[in-house]
This record gives structure tokens, sequence and C-alpha cells, in this order.
């Protein structure tokens, strides 16, 4: 096997021929946005001989408690046609990247990969399996991973499949998202969708509200407008007026397979405001050709505590399926990994994940 740099051509064509799990995160454009944000963005290949069988984008991100190589929601590595291999190609994998993160002075190597854990994905919307668990995590531990005391990116997602009728979707819904989405049909609840400053402005406001009362730390809006601008068309904002005012918004993210519900927003009002949003986004989605719609992350069912519970109840009532990957994994390369490690430990426990 072979390592090397690739172009960002050659990541996005092996990226879209991936017949496993998948997200936008592996594609060239969120690369270039992660750049505009300030940090360094890498593309690599695994090749066996002339075909290219594993490829990664991945990030070099600096704090102030350490400088870190992360890989979000990778590596991609096609499934082997005889067992054992994928695990060779893995091994391999991680050496490279530790080696390189050595050489770009990192603290540590962090990888959130797409490894199931979830049995819905041997028979998903693709109907392709991913790596399990049991296949990976031993080649993890062999090459010094230890568990992430946070996740950066969701190891744990709702998932629904956009291949049936839009009727069959709404009978798929929990009864109470049915009617709450016919209701905003027959109340005549606007959903207008846009990527312009005005469209930016609309969410905006309503997430420094919705920051402010659920007291979180909100994306910043330099990093939305540098997402519409890099996404383009595949970035748009969903906004549901009653009575001529705003009381919803959502950004979404689309690719060639999927929409992603990315971040959202929404004011008190009688009439189901957010679920008309997402209703016009699932519709998009549907009518760009899609066949998934990712709702990102979701919290434990049997977690009540978690702050996500009231969020993820909305998002399963839309019907779907949970699915769930192998946790980041972390290498430590210095001991300043350490503060890193107690630092985020210290913030899962104050955010109850």
């Amino acid at each position: 096997m072979k390592w090397d740099h690739i172009s960002a051509e050659t990541l996005d064509q092996f990226v879209q021929n991936f017949e496993g799990p998948r997200t936008f995160l592996q594609q060239s454009k969120n690369g270039i946005f992660r750049e505009k944000l300030g940090e360094k963005t890498f593309r690599f290949g695994v090749f066996e001989g002339e075909n290219l069988i594993a490829a990664c984008q991945c990030q070099k991100i600096s704090a102030r408690r350490g400088t870190f190589l992360h890989i979000p929601h990778g590596p991609l590595i096609s499934s082997p046609p005889v067992g054992g291999e994928l695990e060779g190609g893995l091994k391999f994998f991680l050496q490279k990247i530790k080696s390189f993160a050595r050489e770009q002075k990192c603290d540590f190597v962090r990888v959130s990969p797409l490894f199931s854990s979830s049995p819905f994905l041997k028979g998903g919307p693709r109907g392709i399996s991913s790596p399990p668990v049991g296949e990976t995590l031993h080649v993890f531990r062999s090459e010094k991973f230890r568990p992430a005391p946070l996740h950066i990116n969701p190891d744990r997602t709702w998932i629904l499949d956009l291949k049936p009728e839009e009727e069959t979707l709404l009978q798929q819904m929990k009864k109470s998202t049915r009617y709450e989405v016919r209701r905003g049909v027959k109340k005549g609840i606007e959903v207008q969708m846009g990527n312009a400053t005005k469209d930016l402005d609309i969410f905006w406001n309503l997430h420094t509200e919705t920051a402010a009362r659920q007291k979180f730390t909100p994306f910043s809006r330099k990093s939305t407008e540098l997402e519409l601008e890099v996404f383009k068309e595949d970035c748009q904002i969903f906004s549901a007026k009653i009575e001529g005012k705003f009381y919803a918004s959502s950004v979404i993210l689309f690719d060639d397979h999927a929409g992603y519900y990315h971040q959202g927003a929404s004011k008190y009002h009688k009439l189901p405001a957010a679920h008309a949003t997402l209703w016009a986004a699932i519709r998009e989605a549907k009518r760009r050709g899609c066949t998934e719609f990712n709702f990102w992350g979701v919290s434990p069912e049997e977690n009540k505590s978690h702050p996500w519970t009231g969020l993820s109840r909305f998002k399963r009532g839309f019907g779907g399926t949970e699915q769930t990957f192998l946790s980041a994994q972390d290498c430590p390369l210095t001991q300043k990994y350490w503060l890193n490690y107690a630092v985020e430990t210290w913030r899962k426990w104050k955010r109850h994940y």
C-alpha cells in the first residue's frame, strides 16, 4: 500500500462513489470552509497499486490547550473483497496519519470515524454495511488510540430514508409530528428558502434568541456567512413566517445524496413553525434527488438529563432510524494532550453529556 496527498477533485470523486456511510464533512467544500476559519486542511489517499482504496480530509486545529489533527467522519475505506484487508488498510492509515501529525508538531490525533455499531446500516438506505466496531476497535487500540472525552462530530445520528413517496413519509412519522406538519400546511404557514444576507439576518435574529434562552454557545455569525459563501446553492436557510413575522429558521446543507439539518432556531408560537421549516427542507431534499435526510446528532433515548433530549425527541418524531458509530478516538503524541483531556472531561461533566 502507498500513502500520498490527493487533490480536492480526487477526494470528491472518491466520496461520491463511496458506498458506505458518508457525510459532507469529507467533501472538499468543507475543507475549504474550514480553511476560511483559519484551520489547515490536508487530503490523503491510500493506494493499492493504482487503485485508491481509502481517502480522508483532515484539519490541523490549534487551540491554547493543544494542537491536533482531526479527521471528521473519516477515513473512508472501501469494503475489501476478502476478509482482513480492511483491518490492514485501517492500521496502515493510522500509522501514516500519526507520522504526519508528528511532522506537523501536533499534540494528538483525533479520528471521528463512521464505523458502525448500528444494525440499521447493514440494510440502510444505501444497502451497504459500514465496517463494524468489533472489527476496527482493536486496530485503534493496537495503535495506541483511546476514547476521546468529547466528540466534535456526532457519533449518534438520526436518518430518514427519502425513497418513499411523501404520503408514505407522513404516515411513518409519529402521530403528533404528522398532526403538526399537516396543521402547518392547513393553517398556511409560509416557508421561504434562500441563502442571501436577508435570509441569514432572519436566522441569526432567531438564533441569538434561542441561544440566550437555552444557554448554549452558538456558532459565530461569521462561520455561517462563510458556509453560505463556500457551499453556495448547497446551503439554504428555511424560515417560517406567520402573520408577517418569522418564528423558526433552519440552516440545511445538501450534497449529492443527503440533506443535513445543520442548525436550527425558533421562538414560541401556537402554530408549528419549526415543523414547517423541516418538512419544507425534507421536501427540497427529495426534489433534489437525495436518498436520505440526516437530522445530525441525537442523544441516547435513555439519558433523559441530556441537554439534547427535547431536540432529539423533535427530530425522531419525523420518522427514521438511529445510526450509531464508534466514538471519537484520540492518540496522544505529547504530554500536552492530557491538558486537553482534562478540559474536555470537565466540559462533558458540566454539559451533562
